[in-house]
């Protein structure tokens, strides 16, 4: 499974972008965009998903798009 590539298409749908946009470095808020409600938005895709817990918060203090993906595999990792 290659979760960035997953974790990139969840972005362009829940915040209505290009995937081309979505770059490993790109910063969900300041380069992408993302508001509180395309944060909830895109933390309930994630769960869903992936079956982990995801909070908003966990996407706010995010850097990059890459790290989200880390911590999203890191979780998947764990749970298992």
């Amino acid at each position: 499974m290659n979760v960035y590539a997953e974790i990139r298409g969840m972005i362009a749908k829940e915040l209505a972008l290009e995937e081309k946009e979505i770059v490993p470095e790109a910063d969900l808020q300041d380069d992408l965009g993302a508001d509180s409600l395309g944060l909830l938005s895109l933390s309930e895709a994630i769960s869903a998903r992936y079956g982990i817990e995801m909070i908003p918060d966990d996407l706010i203090d995010m850097e990059t798009v890459d790290k989200l993906a880390k911590l999203i595999d890191s979780r998947i990792s764990s749970k298992g």
